[in-house]
């Protein structure tokens, strides 16, 4: 049995894991934004004690844990390079948690473990390679081929969410512009229909969010499209188009068997997003005798910890 840790800037989340990537049980609880590292790593450490209990696992029984983490980390070092809105900087992680519980520990960032869970136990089990592709604040991603995930050099691979995919365009978070973050997340998504509905007042999109601009979230335009509202109809036609510069870009590159859409924009009528995406992309992809599958993500908050846990395994 396996632990898997899911590090988030809200909630902390353990899960008792088995070899075939079944949750048997998790526990969570929130964070508290005045730990040091320190602490929080001794949080994580009880956490996961309690998981494995509840779950009617000894402690002894246990194989190893793996952690998600937001940001960048060093998996053979041990070490959390920098995470955002939360304390690490140059921690080491594996020191502190084994102070704890002194099992194997291994590291991975949040969106390498989504991409994990999906592969072994959600909605692209049985392919490979495997592209995960998180829409959320950003965009986060992950690549799983052979079994393995891939990191890159220092464990920097797959930010795909900083690919480049209007020069010139947007300044980016990171320094840069135009990444593909600024056009593609649910983020984005927002900011653009904010954009629309200041030009349009008659707009379902008033009405979807109660007249209110600070209530608009990335499921509004679809609801106001499946109303049939023009303004929002062309919201998600532009968006669309913004995701698919990235996501040929990436088929073109590593040519995957299937790419899983996670994050809360994906579970959007699949009329509305995954269909019509897709022919976006596979009218873009170079090798038209192979073309890749998208499917939503299934395993939804799961996967963090499920991939968390199989990293023990890969």
């Amino acid at each position: 049995m396996y632990l898997g840790i899911d590090v988030g800037g809200t909630n902390l989340v353990a899960g008792l894991v088995d070899r075939e990537g079944s949750l048997i049980h998790k526990a969570a609880c929130p964070v508290d934004r005045s730990w040091s590292q320190e602490e929080l790593v001794f949080q994580l450490a009880r956490l996961s004690v309690r998981a494995a209990e509840e779950g009617g696992c000894p402690l002894e029984k246990l194989e190893g844990a793996g952690v998600g983490l937001p940001g960048l980390v060093d998996n053979d070092a041990g070490v959390v390079v920098t995470t955002p809105n939360m304390p690490f900087r140059d921690a080491p992680f594996r020191e502190l948690y084994q102070r704890e519980l002194d099992i194997p520990v291994y590291l991975g960032n949040d969106a390498d473990c989504a991409a994990a869970g999906e592969y072994w136990a959600g909605a692209a089990k049985g392919c490979d390679p495997v592209v995960m592709i998180t829409l959320g604040t950003g965009i986060g991603g992950g690549l799983v081929r052979g079994g393995k995930l891939y990191t890159g050099f220092g464990g920097a691979g797959m930010e795909v969410g900083h690919l480049v995919t209007h020069p010139e365009g947007i300044l980016c978070g990171c320094g840069n512009r135009g990444c593909w973050e600024r056009y593609g997340s649910a983020t984005a998504l927002i900011q653009q229909t904010k954009a629309a509905m200041e030009q349009d007042r008659d707009s379902a999109l008033w009405t979807v969010c109660g007249g209110d601009l600070n209530r608009v979230e990335g499921r509004t335009p679809f609801q106001a499209a499946a109303q049939g509202d023009r303004t929002a109809l062309r919201v998600l036609e532009q968006y669309r188009r913004e995701l698919s510069y990235g996501l040929i870009t990436l088929c073109n590159t590593l040519f995957p068997k299937v790419i899983c859409l996670g994050g809360g924009v994906s579970g959007a009528d699949e009329e509305l997003l995954l269909r019509p995406l897709e022919k976006l992309v596979h009218a873009g992809c170079f090798n038209q005798g192979a073309l890749p599958k998208l499917v939503r993500a299934s395993l939804g908050n799961d996967a963090g910890v499920v991939g968390a846990a199989m990293l023990c395994l890969m």
